[in-house]
């Protein structure tokens, strides 16, 4: 029998994976879907938008629903409407209908964000580690999701993915519909908008700058994630060459299966620098590293312009360890920048921030490989970290003798 701390860590890992499944399932399909609709790549990444406007759009009415009414009833929404929307996918006839169904996936998988780090940070008394099991629940999605479609696209075709996706999303869902979870909160906490109970208009604007800095790197972020699969299938062919030798059904799909592997290899990199995030968010200043952590990732961000084959996957690794492991210090952060009873609705505005503002990289990255060439998107990505940086320095020097720990009184 499970305690409440690991029900609650249960299920919101599930509806994690759920959603970055949902999120670099779509970009891993790419090139099936370019030959299924004869549509260019810029074009048919465009139509995964409605998608990712939803990730960001719908996640602050679900988190002022998750502490208005309940973050579990918010969770079976999401399990239930995420599963729905799996399912009209895969049974889309037209451009039209797949973009509505994609929107639907988007409406409600990301409630898992706002409901999930609701219930975390309400319902653990270890903070910082939990939010870097949730994460590394998203790695597990972005890891397993590049390989399992490709896999299944391999073996049927693009829809029996989304068929698969909302079986399992009914199944958990009807799990937790039979799991009674506590959400009281364990203790009351420091927040750092507060002043002896009177608000204070300069940490006002603290949290303003912090909530822009973790806008942008919503932008960085869904940068990679969109053009990843595609980019390493036209840029690291070396396990694809491998593999010509044998005769293999269905070599072009093979081809993506190869980059579907690099791309769930990168991402099991990034678990790792998730459970670091998460370890170093329960014992050091928060603020110190989120600096650190967006500094070292600059450089990778940059060399993944210019690289390809094995040295490619190598510095995209390497990003994504340090990219992926800011987001359970990023979380703890957003806990500490809101009250308690508004927490679902504090992380709500930051998954509207991160994946809201975050959609518009699936037209700037069309605009920019246009322009330049597909790989000069990391070097805008590189850019957007680079004022990141700029950007927690100013934070930290305005927050200076605050305590920016993940603690409870």
């Amino acid at each position: 029998m499970l305690d409440n701390e690991k029900k609650i860590v249960l299920f919101t890992f599930v509806a994690h994976f759920s959603f970055h499944f949902y999120e670099i399932a779509f970009p891993a399909l790419a090139i099936p879907l370019m030959a299924s609709l004869k549509m260019d790549l810029k074009d048919v990444l465009a139509l995964g938008f409605p998608m990712y406007l939803m990730f960001g759009l719908c996640s602050l009415p679900w988190g002022i629903f998750a502490d208005r009414f309940s973050n579990r009833k918010a969770l079976l929404i999401c399990y239930f409407g995420g599963g729905l929307g799996a399912l009209l996918t895969g049974f889309s006839s037209s451009v039209l209908m797949l973009t509505s169904s994609l929107a639907v996936v988007g409406a409600f998988a990301c409630i898992c964000h706002p409901a999930g780090m609701g219930l975390i940070s309400h319902g653990i008394r270890n903070r910082g580690t939990a939010l870097g099991i949730n994460s590394i629940a998203g790695s597990v999605g972005l890891t397993a999701g590049p390989f399992l479609a490709g896999l299944i696209n391999w073996l049927a075709d693009w829809r029996m993915v989304y068929f698969a996706m909302a079986a399992f999303s009914f199944v958990w869902g009807l799990a937790l519909l039979a799991t009674p979870i506590d959400e009281t909160p364990l203790a009351e906490e420091h927040h750092v908008l507060q002043t002896n109970g009177q608000p204070s208009k300069k940490r006002g604007l603290n949290i303003l700058l912090f909530f822009i800095i973790l806008t942008l790197g919503g932008l960085a972020y869904r940068i990679n994630i969109v053009i990843l699969p595609a980019y390493f299938e036209y840029n690291a062919h070396f396990l694809f060459n491998l593999v010509q030798g044998i005769r293999l059904p269905n070599m072009g799909a093979t081809s993506s299966v190869a980059a579907a592997i690099l791309v769930s290899f990168v991402y099991i990199v990034g678990i790792f620098g998730q459970i670091a995030g998460g370890k170093l968010a329960d014992r050091c200043d928060l603020r110190k590293l989120y600096l650190v952590f967006n500094a070292i990732s600059l450089p990778f961000a940059v060399l993944m312009a210019y690289s390809d084959e094995q040295p490619l996957v190598l510095c995209s690794a390497a990003y994504v360890f340090f990219a992926l492991g800011i987001q359970p210090i990023e979380n703890s952060l957003v806990a500490k920048f809101t009250p308690q009873r508004w927490r679902s609705t504090g992380y709500g505005i930051s998954a509207i921030l991160i994946f809201g503002v975050g959609s518009l990289a699936v037209y700037m990255v069309g605009w920019i490989k246009d322009r330049w060439f597909l790989g000069a998107s990391y070097l805008f990505a590189g850019g957007l970290i680079l004022v990141i940086v700029l950007g927690i320095m100013l934070l930290m020097k305005n927050t200076s003798g605050q305590d920016f720990r993940n603690r409870r009184l």
